[in-house]
């Protein structure tokens, strides 16, 4: 990855913290979660300080449907296992950790019916599919997800929405980081955030730049939020995810504790700054 003024390379120099003006200047903010947990670990610090300061920032779950009538993959059935939920009640579960955490963080959540990746037939049928390639039958999805979050619509300047780098590569969050750049490149103001815990690798962040930047979608910092006083309730609003957290954090530790996640985050957010941040980029423009 190159090191040119603006990229990762020399972020920790040029890290822009967000002052009152930049941060709450839009009337209202929208973060496009692909699935329940996704803003809460990675830009929950955020939503809270918006919350704070009277913008009730909705989230808008894309991906919060369940199975559709049919028999369960095998691959459904593990994760569904390993959630420790069943299968009647496994979006209903999630639903109620996801409105828990929007209490704590003072969110106001929607869920669209798109059904997750692992739902959607026999496209993804294990962890390398599922953060792979996205299958080509899918090409129209971002555009049908703009859609329906009115972003095919003319630019609301008073807006903002923050949308997923897709680090990890998951198949859902890259649909999302497609309708974001499509968004951007249309004029509305989009910031993009780091996915967590998939971003803990430092490497997945320069991969998806450089990815970006091949196709042609050079991204630049767009600010460093410090949510030093928000950090209590993001990490409160993490904990909320019962089902998820042994999955998600298990590289951390075999059994995460709150102080073990809290540790990990913190010293993600602190690696450059050396405050707690949580870091945005947006789309350079042209």
């Amino acid at each position: 990855m190159d090191t040119e003024p603006g990229r990762a390379g020399d972020l920790a120099d040029r890290s822009v913290r967000a002052d009152a003006d930049l941060l709450l200047g839009p009337a209202w903010h929208r973060f496009l979660s692909p699935h329940f947990d996704d803003v809460s670990i990675s830009c929950g610090g955020t939503a809270a300080l918006l919350a704070a300061n009277d913008h009730a920032p909705e989230v808008c779950v894309i991906f919060a449907e369940g199975e559709r009538p049919g028999p369960q993959t095998a691959f459904v059935a593990e994760q569904h296992r390993r959630w420790r939920l069943d299968a009647e009640g496994v979006i209903a579960g999630r639903r109620r950790e996801e409105t828990a955490a929007a209490t704590i963080l003072g969110t106001v959540p929607r869920f669209l019916t798109f059904p997750d990746a692992i739902y959607r037939g026999t496209r993804y049928l294990d962890d390398p599919h599922l953060f792979g390639d996205v299958a080509p039958d899918e090409a129209a999805l971002p555009a049908e997800i703009a859609s329906a979050l009115g972003l095919d619509r003319p630019v609301d300047p008073a807006a903002r929405v923050y949308a997923p780098l897709a680090l990890g590569n998951h198949v859902d969050h890259q649909h999302l980081l497609r309708a974001g750049l499509d968004a951007a490149r249309s004029g509305w103001d989009v910031w993009f955030y780091e996915d967590l815990p998939y971003g803990l690798d430092p490497a997945t962040l320069a991969t998806r730049l450089d990815s970006l930047e091949r196709d042609g979608a050079r991204l630049v910092p767009a600010s460093s939020v410090d949510v030093s006083a928000t950090w209590r309730q993001k990490i409160d609003a993490i904990m909320c995810y019962a089902s998820q957290v042994p999955v998600i954090f298990r590289h951390v530790t075999t059994v995460p504790s709150r102080d073990q996640i809290d540790a990990a985050m913190r010293a993600y957010a602190e690696a450059m700054p050396g405050i707690p941040v949580e870091r945005y980029w947006r789309l350079a423009p042209a």
